[in-house]
């Protein structure tokens, strides 16, 4: 009896160890490890694509398989011949010129399920790609696309799609010198060490970022290294950026102390055409909409260490938008994933969540709703 008492104790036992096992498993899901996801063949595959006369060239794709709802972060890449073993910016580090691309990396981060390609772009990168004499190009140049994928996480690589073929005319003329679509800001906010993105989404020099300041900042043309970074002119007017003799913008202590701007989060502005900067502080970021006939804010706090504003509220329900400053000139509509200025209007279907906006440039604004 003893015996039979022990091996039924043992029995109960292991179900309960298999049970909490199995229960912790379901509150504490593995990420998968997907190895490709699907680019959409877009409807003008087989229209050629003119390089000169277009502005843009769109493409979706669908979300890796990670087991659950993960963050990821999309890139897109173009191949003249399908290998994508040697980038544009790989050749251009080569100083004998003698490398020959046959792919660029596009260097926007894309969070939802669709981006573009500029043309602007792909054209100087196909006649790098072609290597071909003045005036020779081909009337059409077949192109292979591929999108790659990777979770945030320290470390994470990357996966990457199926690829899709597109027929674009190449451009047979240098296009005019073009503004990158990224420049940088670091401050003291970071301790000096994190770049963050100003984004020109037309590549006109004009550039835009949203971010929590805290003391010096300046600007910088590439993100892994100072060379030819930009700041304060002390000898020209308060908003001026030079390379040479710089200080560092809106420091206390340097030539323009009246200017100094207590910590907080701020609209980033440079023009390098003018070679100008300012800052529009954003004291507030809040929800409205027709649950409220469009005539209060939700009021959202910002998250400094998590980078975001967030509420949690039950009033939204129906079409709503964020805005800054409880004004229009700074709003943000759209898609959840995909939000713009002056977007269209979002829509709730009601009851409590968690509103987590992430706000820092034009083609990474988002929301998560919890």
């Amino acid at each position: 009896m003893k015996n039979i008492f022990k091996s039924s104790l043992l029995l109960l036992c292991s179900v309960a160890l298999f049970t909490a096992c199995a229960d912790d498993n379901d509150s504490n899901p593995v990420l998968g490890q997907p190895t490709t996801f699907v680019l959409n063949t877009p409807a003008y595959s087989t229209v050629p694509v003119d390089l000169a006369q277009s502005t843009e060239i769109p493409f979706t794709w669908s979300s890796p398989d990670y087991g659950f709802p993960v963050e990821a972060e999309f890139q897109l890449e173009a191949s003249i011949d399908g290998n994508f073993t040697i980038s544009v910016d790989q050749a251009d580090a080569d100083e004998s010129g003698e490398t020959i691309p046959n792919y660029v990396a596009l260097p926007i981060i894309f969070t939802g399920g669709h981006g573009s390609i500029p043309c602007s772009t792909l054209a100087v990168a196909l006649n790098k790609m072609g290597n071909w004499e003045e005036g020779k190009a081909p009337a059409t140049q077949t192109m292979v696309v591929r999108a790659s994928a990777k979770t945030k996480n320290p470390g994470a690589t990357p996966i990457y799609s199926n690829t899709v073929n597109i027929i674009v005319v190449p451009s047979n003329e240098e296009p005019a010198p073009e503004y990158p679509l990224y420049i940088y800001e670091i401050g003291n906010e970071s301790g000096w060490s994190t770049a963050h993105e100003l984004c020109s989404p037309a590549q006109d020099g004009i550039y835009q970022g949203f971010y929590w300041l805290d003391g010096g900042f300046k600007f910088k043309p590439n993100k892994d290294n100072w060379e030819g970074d930009w700041g304060q002119d002390p000898a020209g007017t308060y908003g001026t950026l030079v390379v040479d003799g710089e200080e560092d913008c809106n420091d206390p202590g340097k030539s323009f102390p009246d200017n100094a701007q207590p910590a907080g989060f701020y609209q980033v502005n440079v023009d390098l055409t003018t070679m100008t900067w300012n800052i529009v502080p954003i004291t507030s970021i809040s929800i409205i909409g027709g649950f409220n006939d469009w005539a209060g804010d939700v009021e959202m706090t910002y998250n400094v260490e998590g980078g975001y504003w967030e509420c949690t509220t039950s009033e939204v329900e129906g079409e709503y938008k964020f805005r800054a400053n409880h004004d229009w000139a700074i709003n943000w509509g759209g898609s959840e994933d995909d939000l713009t200025q002056d977007g269209a209007n979002l829509n709730s279907n009601g009851g409590s969540h968690t509103y987590k906006l992430y706000i820092s440039y034009a083609g990474n604004h988002h929301v998560v709703i919890e």
